[in-house]
């Protein structure tokens, strides 16, 4: 039961680091997009 519980923890760990991980690194790409102005 102790090993679910760690895998728990972990998992939701990993989660709270991944998720605005990822949306920073969405909005970094949208801004280089942006800053382009002949890019298509």
């Amino acid at each position: 039961m102790s090993s679910m519980i760690m895998g728990g923890a972990i998992a939701s760990v990993m989660w709270i680091v991944f998720v605005p991980w990822s949306k920073l690194r969405r909005l970094r790409e949208l801004d280089e997009r942006a800053e382009r102005p002949d890019g298509d």
